[in-house]
């Protein structure tokens, strides 16, 4: 027995909606690899940002699932909606980020404020992705105003222009290579006296995934079977890292 949280479940393929459906009417599932069934005691919790009720409409998603899952619907509104909740959330964030290993930072009056002027396209976990990257790329403990407009404005961006200002610091002929380099260098030195926060290894990974993952979306103008073929990654695992990165996805004509 316990509880199993499904996170995105609109996400979920069809065919997983048709296994998932014989659990909860069952009780029952078949392992991967397996022939022989196995009880299952559970609940379901999911949550999804899509409307489901729409998507059952499209077919993209099984109406008697929908039923089944929707026993105690919970609608939270976003976080445009509630924007004097912004300040916990940072903190939530920024106390997570830090047992990560991550420098613990704060925001001054300023910054909160910028903060909750924004829309947040990209709801809570836009602002989870905010807070994480203030806590790897600056070494202020109290964040201000000017940092906040900067990143947002860098996550605006389309993809030429965030890397127009990249490409043109460095020489002509400049390879990926010594672009990418002279940047970590940069970075590497504004944490002088602080010493280089732990893990960055995989926060650096983050950083230059969101906008190679961004731009490839816009040279597929959001395809994203296109956009894993040229990455090299299979679908699931593109739709996963546009969720994790909180990407804006545009749509092709």
């Amino acid at each position: 027995g316990g509880t199993l949280f499904l996170d995105e479940i609109g996400d979920m393929p069809l065919e997983a909606q048709t296994r998932l459906l014989r659990v909860l009417q069952q009780g029952e599932f078949v392992p991967v690899g397996g022939t022989t069934a196995v009880a299952a005691d559970l609940r379901i919790v999911a949550a999804s940002h899509r409307d489901l009720r729409r998507m059952v409409q499209e077919g993209a998603f099984r109406e008697d699932l929908f039923y089944r899952l929707a026993v105690v619907p919970v609608r939270l509104p976003p976080l445009r909606e509630r924007l004097d909740d912004i300040p916990a959330l940072v903190r939530h964030f920024a106390v997570g980020a830090h047992r990560d290993g991550l420098p613990l930072k704060s925001l001054d009056a300023d910054a909160m404020r910028r903060l909750k002027a924004h829309d947040w396209p990209g709801n809570v976990r836009e602002l989870e992705n905010l807070v994480r990257r203030l806590s790897v790329l600056y070494a202020e403990e109290i964040i201000g105003e000017a940092c906040i407009v900067a990143e947002l404005e860098q996550a605006a961006a389309p993809p030429a222009a965030a890397f127009a200002g990249v490409a043109g610091e460095g020489a002509p002929g400049e390879s990926l290579s010594a672009a990418v380099e002279r940047h970590l260098r940069r970075h590497l030195r504004s944490f002088a006296g602080d010493g280089v926060p732990v893990g960055i290894y995989q926060h650096v990974l983050r950083e230059v995934e969101r906008p190679l993952i961004t731009g490839v979306l816009a040279a597929t103008k959001g395809n994203q079977l296109r956009a894993a073929d040229m990455l090299g990654l299979n679908r699931n695992t593109l739709r996963k890292k546009i969720r994790e990165l909180d990407i804006q996805l545009m749509r092709g004509p």
